[in-house]
């Protein structure tokens, strides 16, 4: 973890472990497409903010616990899952 000002951030390994995906997927899903940024090159080390990253797990976990939720309601009425 760096600190650049009293901005906390995150390196991309950091990043990718918190949302248990690659490194690779990191770079070029999230940040190629602007969903991270800014970000900041430090000795050659890529960093993200660390509340826009966090933010961003937790809408992720959010989305995929509502996706959960509403296939078990959807399996139930169809009386896969008891």
């Amino acid at each position: 973890m760096q600190r650049q000002g009293n901005r906390e951030l995150m390196s991309i390994d950091e990043f990718a472990q918190l949302l248990n995906v690659t490194h690779g997927y990191v770079v070029r899903r999230l940040l190629r497409k602007h969903v991270l940024r800014p970000v900041i090159v430090v000795g050659g080390q890529r960093y993200v903010l660390r509340p826009k990253a966090e933010a961003y797990s937790r809408k992720r976990k959010r989305i995929a616990r509502r996706a959960l939720r509403e296939l078990a309601r959807v399996s139930q009425e169809a009386g896969l899952y008891p």
